[in-house]
């Protein structure tokens, strides 16, 4: 599988996933807690989209490098990732006091389930790339 291939699988795979989460959380805010949403939930979404897509593109751009190089490229996207989406969040927080908690379901949300699939759809990557 070349590198545009598998990042065309995962945008088509990321997209479906998160008009999915969309449509459930528009659901929820809209059938159980109306007085809860605020206008800044689209843009969870745009963040959690953006940073996973870039993720993934720089982890299959990097995957032939040597492991130590590829283990600090890693470790630096994972923390940067981690350390972006805090910042995202705390900045978020003391922005907007009022929406703390549903924007934290949003956020853990949207976190971990695209972490699991990035760590998914990687290992998926990398085991067609051995069988080729």
């Amino acid at each position: 599988m070349d590198d545009s291939t598998a990042l065309r699988k995962f945008i088509i795979k990321l997209s479906i996933k998160f008009i999915l989460f969309g449509i459930l959380c528009a659901a929820v805010f809209y059938f159980f807690a109306q007085q809860h949403y605020f206008h800044f939930v689209p843009a969870i979404f745009i963040y959690f989209y953006l940073i996973n897509l870039l993720t993934f593109y720089i982890l299959v751009k990097s995957h032939n490098l040597p492991m130590g190089a590829f283990s600090r490229r890693f470790m630096l996207i994972s923390s940067g990732k981690f350390f972006g989406s805090l910042i995202f969040a705390i900045t978020f927080i003391v922005l907007s006091r009022d929406n703390t908690i549903p924007f934290l379901m949003i956020f853990i949300t949207l976190y971990f389930s695209s972490l699991i699939q990035l760590v998914r759809e990687f290992n998926v990557y990398l085991n067609q790339k051995k069988s080729e």
